[in-house]
């Protein structure tokens, strides 16, 4: 009889597992589709519509979270979200765009330290990425006057979200530590991408298309990483 009782316990199993490789692989493959059309047409509403599919990634997730792991996936799903309201926003007011980005990295940042604690590890790669990002484009911050003082603040908040997703991939065992690295890894790559973009003038077609490319992947793999939470 007990036999019998433990052969459906791992049928049930199955369909979740199958349920996540197709949530997972639909979204990878509607943000690449989405993100492809509006590289191509410049159309704003595929723009968002390609950050849209991490963001339901992330909701479809929390749905069915546990209590354990609704504070995080409420926080990624904030956080997506955020990141689809800046695609807009960046059209329209740039550094309306560059503040909802700047808030979704707070919302990155607490989930991680709510994954992992803040280790001496941490603050040196912190350091290092803001201290790379001041000299590749500190030279141009005059220009921005008094608000260069917003730019400063969003480049240190987007090196230490990165460095706190090396810190919680360091420390986890499971493969959503080591998604949300490589999510933090290619925010941070884009977004200075972007800086070269805006100024150094270096405005060319295959930057775009990397950049799209790496931040697209970037909130796509800090949403699936949800997935893989223990």
């Amino acid at each position: 009889m007990e036999e019998i009782h433990r052969q459906p316990q791992k049928k049930w199993r199955l369909p979740m597992n199958l349920q996540r490789i197709f949530i997972l692989i639909a979204a990878a493959v509607l943000t690449a589709a989405f993100g492809q059309y509006y590289f191509r047409k410049k159309k704003l509403l595929f723009k968002a519509l390609a950050t849209c599919m991490p963001v339901a990634v992330a909701l479809l997730y929390t749905l069915r979270a546990g209590e354990q792991g609704r504070f995080v996936s409420l926080l990624i799903l904030a956080g997506a979200f955020l990141c689809m309201t800046a695609d807009v926003l960046l059209e329209l007011v740039f550094l309306a765009g560059v503040a909802a980005f700047a808030l979704g990295h707070v919302c990155f940042l607490t989930a991680y330290i709510h994954l992992a604690p803040v280790r001496l590890m941490t603050v040196i790669l912190f350091l290092l990425l803001l201290t790379v990002m001041l000299l590749l484009h500190g030279k141009f911050l005059p220009n921005f006057g008094s608000q260069a003082i917003y730019l400063v603040g969003y480049g240190a908040l987007l090196s230490f979200m990165t460095a706190m997703a090396f810190t919680v991939a360091v420390q986890s065992e499971s493969p959503a530590g080591k998604l949300m690295a490589a999510g933090g890894i290619c925010f941070y790559i884009s977004d200075n991408i972007l800086g070269f973009r805006i100024l150094h003038e270096k405005n060319n077609r295959l930057s775009g298309a990397v950049l799209l490319a790496l931040y697209y992947s970037a909130v796509y793999l800090i949403a699936a990483g949800l997935w893989f939470l223990p």
